[in-house]
């Protein structure tokens, strides 16, 4: 017991040290993406979206968001498609940040599983995102029917990205102790309906399987990452 709590008050002594002589972090307003949604990704269309009253009441006065609505025009609503994406800055507040399983089940959605998948870009390299399955009852609807949906995001920080939060605040630590570098994190996020068993004419967008719509949202994540996140432009 003696020997463990010397180790840990060596530890605790260690890193304090470390915090106490490094010295301060730079490149506090140097973002690792710009703050820019296109108009144009692919064959999408982005119509600019407004701020919700919650995302407003919610965020620091400092974040900065960006949200578009991506359709793909001119085309018969059997074949179109429709997506939403938003892109977060974070300010000096830390709750600029966070993970979206926090948020999400306050909107009424249930999350019933979440998987990291790869997303292989045009200039070669490979991202990885967070795929999350949702699920809410349609309030709206009289029959009270099971919404569905898929919401795709990461975190970008100065050089780095990562799918985990976890990771994200140890990178936050260690790069600013060891590499003196204090990224300011980004969040984007893109998130699609499935929308099988829906009327085309009241959707809007086609019918989509689960499989479908996150094939979807990986095509615009393709097209989208390297026209902001500037590790990944060509």
């Amino acid at each position: 017991m003696i020997w463990r709590s010397l180790i840990i008050l060596a530890l605790s002594s260690l890193t304090a040290l470390l915090c106490h002589s490094s010295p301060s972090a730079r490149g506090g307003d140097d973002a690792g993406v710009l703050m820019e949604l296109p108009l144009v990704a692919g064959i999408y269309v982005g119509e600019a979206e407004s701020q919700s009253d919650m995302e407003k009441k919610l965020l620091p006065a400092d974040t900065m968001q960006i949200k578009r609505t991506y359709r793909t025009p001119g085309r018969r609503v059997e074949e179109r498609d429709v997506a939403h994406a938003s892109l977060v800055i974070a300010g000096q507040d830390t709750r600029s940040i966070h993970r979206p399983e926090v948020c999400l089940p306050g909107q009424g959605w249930t999350i019933t599983d979440s998987r990291v998948l790869p997303v292989e870009l045009p200039t070669g390299q490979q991202l990885y995102v967070r795929d999350l399955s949702l699920e809410r009852l349609d309030q709206r609807s009289a029959d009270r029917r099971v919404l569905k949906a898929h919401y795709i995001y990461w975190f970008v920080g100065k050089d780095v990205t990562t799918t985990s939060d976890a990771k994200r605040q140890w990178l936050s630590f260690s790069d600013s102790v060891f590499r003196q570098v204090n990224h300011r994190w980004a969040y984007p996020s893109v998130m699609a309906f499935v929308t099988q068993g829906m009327d085309p004419r009241q959707s809007g967008q086609r019918e989509r399987n689960d499989t479908q719509t996150v094939g979807m949202l990986l095509d615009l994540v393709r097209t989208l990452a390297p026209k902001f996140q500037k590790n990944l432009m060509p």
